[in-house]
């Protein structure tokens, strides 16, 4: 039973004493094990490549899927760190709000998480993050069926697997005539954020507009 209660910490990272990015020492479990170098090392990138996504009006990218930024999302992800993703969220507050000023949807949500995530997470990340950019949303979303997770799949298996994201019942009359703005943690083939998109604008929406806060390589 000690054994157990052990792993669990570990696997929390409540026991960790240095930086997960350069294994340099925190001040404070509650900044997501993360030292004040690395977390003031996170700033925007520019210029970005920016490609058309299909559905999508316009979009934009806090920084790319590398270093510290990369090692921030993956423990966040898979360490269930939501302490950093609230500080996280505080990083891009003012580039998230700065496109938020600029696009005014009139809805803010986020992509459903996969099921056997969500069974072993506990939550959505995406969501945490923007509780720490103090941001509002609203779950529109959901995910069907029991698919592996997209992360790690090829363009063409990830086509199949965004199938799996529908709306609710309840949002569909809910984004008509409504601007939305979709957040999401990576950036990578855009088959997702298409979906999402094209989901929308179906039942009514006047336009989509995405922040992604990395871009992967």
């Amino acid at each position: 039973m000690i054994r157990f209660f052990a792993e669990l910490i570990k696997s929390l990272g409540m026991c960790q004493e240095d930086c997960i990015s350069c294994g340099g020492k925190i001040s404070s479990w509650q900044q997501g094990f993360v030292c004040e170098n690395c977390i003031n090392s996170l700033k925007p990138h520019h210029p970005a490549e920016y490609k058309r996504l299909d559905y999508v009006k316009s979009y934009r990218v806090f920084g790319l899927y590398e270093g510290t930024l990369k090692d921030v999302i993956l423990s966040i992800k898979f360490n269930a760190n939501i302490p950093l993703a609230h500080w996280l969220g505080k990083v891009i507050a003012p580039y998230l709000w700065e496109y938020i000023d600029s696009t005014k949807p009139d809805i803010i949500t986020t992509p459903a998480i996969n099921l056997r995530r969500y069974w072993s997470r506990g939550f959505n990340h995406a969501e945490e993050i923007l509780k720490g950019a103090e941001v509002p949303y609203i779950s529109v979303f959901k995910r069907v069926g029991f698919q592996a997770p997209s992360a790690g799949l090829k363009k063409e298996e990830r086509l199949k697997v965004v199938q799996t994201h529908l709306l609710k019942d309840e949002a569909i009359d809910l984004l008509e005539n409504k601007k939305v703005l979709i957040f999401d943690d990576v950036l990578t083939t855009g088959a997702t954020i298409t979906r999402l998109a094209e989901l929308s604008l179906m039942v009514g929406a006047l336009e989509v507009h995405a922040f992604f806060v990395a871009k992967a390589l």
